[in-house]
């Protein structure tokens, strides 16, 4: 199998496990707190993350040599998915998804002043069509604004914040060092912060059912990142971003039939103009890199 098909089956088995996790995580959210949720997310999935990392790295399994840029990606990566569950959680699942696949326009937003990168007037022009879609999908001048808008707009922005920091990581260390060391510390803060802050210990009494979508919750969440360093490893960075958007439209359609989730026009309306100002940005950022390298280096595991 060629390399660029291996990348293409990567990613869309990372929007697969993706819609996957977000159907679980809408499921659980009904019955159970958020941080059990995140608990066992972590916890779950430490096993086959630190099988896989024995079998790459052997007895390196934590050097890292950015480590003020490995603490922002802990941080940052803790409070993304928190903000991500709580969003699921509040809000229907194809909008949820909307909201949190636009940090790429905020990405761009920041590229002139933090990455130092030129921004054209294509992608200027997708920013501003992708942020007309946000604002009609949350409606900021209504009363109606739920719980739910602010915490999909605050993991869109934690993502945004992410996507800058695995950029300077992808630089100097093994992404799948970086996802080990992630996991294992968010594994460690949540369980802290359970015991600590939410006065909450760390068993649970859930029936069979429960514990069985917590299991695959973790399980999928290590092969879901797995997958992702693959696609990557595997593909060009624009065909891996490109057809994670598909988790869009996918996730409207998850939400309709599974949760009877039906959105209205405006937004639709808003929701078609993330995707296709994502779409854009992912297009130009493509032609910007083929200019400069006909070729882009693949990620080392």
């Amino acid at each position: 199998m060629r390399d660029i098909t291996k990348g293409i089956v990567f990613s869309l088995l990372t929007v697969l496990l993706s819609i996957i996790t977000s159907m679980i995580v809408k499921t659980l959210a009904q019955e159970i707190a958020v941080i059990h949720i995140l608990f066992s997310r972590f916890w779950f999935s430490l096993p086959i993350l630190f099988i896989i990392s024995i079998y790459i790295h052997k007895n390196r399994l934590f050097f890292i040599n950015n480590k003020l840029a490995m603490s922002l990606r802990v941080i940052l990566g803790l409070a993304g998915i928190s903000l991500w569950f709580l969003a699921i959680q509040n809000m229907s699942l194809g909008l949820a998804t909307a909201l949190i696949q636009s940090s790429i326009i905020f990405v761009t937003l920041a590229s002139p002043f933090l990455l130092k990168e030129k921004i054209g007037v294509y992608r200027w022009s997708a920013v501003i069509i992708g942020m007309l879609g946000v604002v009609i999908i949350t409606n900021p001048f209504s009363n109606s604004m739920n719980e739910g808008v602010i915490y999909g707009i605050a993991a869109s922005l934690v993502g945004a914040a992410l996507s800058i920091t695995l950029r300077k990581l992808g630089k100097s260390d093994s992404p799948i060092t970086v996802t080990l060391v992630h996991n294992v510390s968010g594994a460690v803060i949540i369980l802290l912060s359970m015991t600590f802050i939410f006065s909450t210990p760390p068993y649970f009494t859930y029936n069979g059912s429960i514990w069985a979508l917590l299991l695959l919750l973790g399980v999928i969440a290590s092969f879901l990142q797995l997958s992702v360093t693959l696609a990557y490893r595997y593909s060009d960075a624009v065909v891996v971003t490109t057809l994670r958007y598909l988790q869009l439209p996918l996730a409207g359609m998850a939400g309709y039939i599974y949760f009877t989730e039906i959105p209205s026009m405006m937004e639709l309306i808003g929701a078609a103009a993330i995707f296709i100002s994502c779409v854009v940005i992912v297009w130009r950022e493509f032609v910007r890199k083929t200019e400069q390298s006909p070729e882009e280096a693949k990620l080392t595991l």
